[in-house]
């Protein structure tokens, strides 16, 4: 009976862990018009009325950085360096917003961010689908967003290739991920597996 217990309890106070993280205010570095990291200010919007931040000497607990509606672009090389200057833990960073800037490839240094659940990358200027291989590291990745960029307009089956690609998402593009998208998906890197990393076609069903 005593184990039984424990296998009861364990998912409920992990789930009180990760509701705990999701619950901390997220930091909004948003509408700066900052072409580099170093362009953004030093301290977090705050919203009136909004959830106060918690600060912990110089650096926040947080779990989310909001740097949309800026001008970025480019590696952004330096990001690891600016989470670790405002983060109290940088290993917690689940949410990471970089819609409404100029980044005509997916910055690898976000796959530095193994607890990166929500990656939102809408309206940028990403032009190789390929760039998406880059997140198959990221293994909690949930929600998904690259709407607004021109690879929607001129990849046809991209909402079947990043599926194939990430199948553990939840969301893409603000859209559910149902079990039909699911089926299309597999139905569809069969048929197309030279279109897919070499890697990948060994997990594909044939």
């Amino acid at each position: 009976m005593a184990s039984l217990t424990v296998k009861r309890t364990t998912p409920t106070i992990q789930k009180r862990i990760d509701n705990h993280a999701q619950s901390l205010p997220t930091l909004d570095y948003s509408f700066h018009n900052a072409q580099k990291l170093e362009d953004v200010v030093t301290e977090p919007r705050v919203v009136p009325g909004g959830p106060k931040l918690i600060k912990q000497g110089d650096r926040y607990l947080s779990h989310g950085i909001n740097l949309n509606h800026n001008a970025l672009s480019g590696p952004l090389e330096t990001l690891p360096d600016f989470v670790r200057t405002i983060l109290v833990d940088p290993n917690i960073l689940s949410t990471l917003d970089l819609s409404f800037n100029e980044f005509t490839e997916i910055p690898t240094v976000v796959t530095q961010f193994p607890a990166l659940k929500y990656f939102y990358f809408h309206k940028n200027m990403l032009t190789d689908v390929a760039e998406v291989q880059k997140l198959v590291s990221l293994k909690e990745l949930k929600y998904l967003t690259l709407h607004g960029n021109p690879i929607e307009l001129t990849v046809p089956y991209l909402r079947s290739y990043v599926l194939c690609l990430l199948p553990s998402l939840r969301s893409l593009n603000c859209s559910p991920v149902t079990k039909g998208d699911r089926k299309i998906s597999d139905v569809w890197g069969g048929m197309n597996k030279n279109l897919l990393p070499k890697n990948l076609n060994k997990n594909l069903k044939k």
